[in-house]
């Protein structure tokens, strides 16, 4: 039976709003339990923290970006202190983290020509599910034909299913060693990537399927049949649970760049572009209401370059936070989630005399209220030397998932710690 986009938006809020619940009934104290740390906002903490992985106590040190899901789990990619690299996910400070994928040697997989996987490329992505999407380059057996090789696959701790690989069908060969950006899951379990194709090496953007079926949104160079000629694709995309995918690009035989929607039913729409007042967009992350947060900058009267975080859904602009002497002074990707709350990482520039800036987790315009986190705060203790959030980093219960390193100044030793905000309740 063919789902109408009506029944479709139903069953993703019933998804969601059973994750909700869940969090609410029984979130609560695991949050609690992994203790908080002593940053926040000017009026005091505005968060709790918990220590989901320490490189310290579990012998894991993440080296890749978090995802986290309504429901407080984390996906992140670790490296154990034999060195071996693997995608867990976790929830809390004293549960068993759940091994997705590793690289260790796996004779057959995902076919006769592969050992397994020799690297773990990608930021990983996660639905509501748990599922989580991730890049993989695999082992060549010997004596197979071809290069490097690559896939995208999908998995919540058992056997993992092939979403794309080099010798995938459509037509045979489908991707060649090369995927372009990081993927993205919705909860139906449908995968957004980015590929170069073999043969041709053209780049487009599909949907893959757990059942082995794509949908090719576009293809870089071919004209759309709605007018739009998109060239290469060049950041990570964002699919949201309606099957829309928000994706940076320029437009062919102009000097046009900037942030597109792509929809099911095969037609695009402009969100932002370079030809208004931002210079140049970035780093898309797409909300179930078609909103998408961004990162922007401009030259104001004086030609001083100016950087934002925005958000769209087409049209107007809505500024979230904008660099400024003694403010933020630069962003990185944002996240943005279902109820238009936005987290970031940004530097922030104290003394507007002098050009030191001091990095931290933000959730709004002002660097002292809207602080999260940053250097120089302890947490539980522990000194913070480093902190990033990034594109997936931000639930829709308005927790933030964050790498947080701490560096022994005598040393030099780095722990590295992935930890879960949770906003405080009034």
């Amino acid at each position: 039976m063919t789902e109408t986009f009506g029944q479709k938006r139903s069953t993703v809020h019933q998804v969601a709003a059973l994750g909700i619940c869940a969090v609410l009934l029984g979130g609560s104290a695991a949050v609690q339990a992994g203790g908080a740390g002593q940053a926040g906002g000017a009026d005091g903490p505005s968060h709790t923290f918990t220590i989901v992985v320490d490189s310290q106590r579990d012998g894991l040190a993440a080296t890749r970006c978090p995802a986290i899901n309504t429901l407080g789990t984390i996906a992140v990619t670790v490296v154990d202190t034999l060195g071996r690299t693997s995608i867990i996910t976790k929830r809390n400070a004293n549960d068993a983290p759940v091994t997705i994928a590793d690289t260790q040697t796996v004779a057959n997989f995902p076919t006769i020509c592969d050992n397994g996987f020799s690297s773990l490329p990608s930021d990983p992505s996660i639905n509501e599910k748990g599922e989580v999407a991730f890049q993989g380059n695999l082992r060549r057996v010997s004596g197979c034909a071809g290069g490097t090789r690559q896939g995208v696959f999908l998995g919540n701790g058992g056997p993992l299913t092939t979403i794309a690989h080099s010798i995938n069908l459509p037509g045979g060969d489908f991707i060649s060693e090369f995927l372009v950006a990081d993927q993205s899951v919705n909860t139906l379990g449908r995968v957004a990537f980015v590929p170069e194709l073999d043969l041709t090496f053209d780049q487009g953007l599909f949907v893959g399927s757990k059942n082995g079926t794509y949908d090719q949104r576009f293809l870089a160079d071919t004209p759309t049949p709605d007018g739009f000629n998109f060239n290469n694709l060049s950041s990570r995309v964002s699919m949201n649970e309606l099957g829309q995918i928000a994706f940076e690009s320029g437009l062919n035989n102009s000097s046009v760049g900037g942030i597109f929607l792509s929809n099911p039913d095969g037609t695009f729409r402009t969100i932002v572009d370079n030809t208004g007042a931002l210079s140049s967009v970035a780093d898309p992350s797409l909300n179930l209401l078609g909103r998408v947060a961004f990162l922007g900058d401009r030259f104001d009267a004086d030609f001083n370059q100016i950087f934002s975080v925005n958000t769209s859904r087409g049209g107007a602009v809505t500024t979230v936070a904008e660099s400024r002497p003694g403010g933020f002074a630069s962003f990185q990707e944002p996240s943005l989630n279902d109820l238009n709350q936005v987290a970031f990482t940004a530097d922030v520039q104290p003394d507007p005399h002098v050009f030191v800036t001091v990095q931290g987790v933000f959730t709004g315009p002002d660097p002292v209220a809207d602080k999260v986190i940053q250097v120089g705060d302890r947490l539980r203790d522990i000194p913070v030397t480093s902190v990033r959030t990034c594109a997936e980093g931000l639930s829709n219960l308005g927790q933030i998932a964050m790498i947080v390193q701490s560096e022994d100044p005598d040393t030099f030793e780095v722990r590295t710690l992935v930890v879960k905000a949770t906003p405080r309740t009034p």
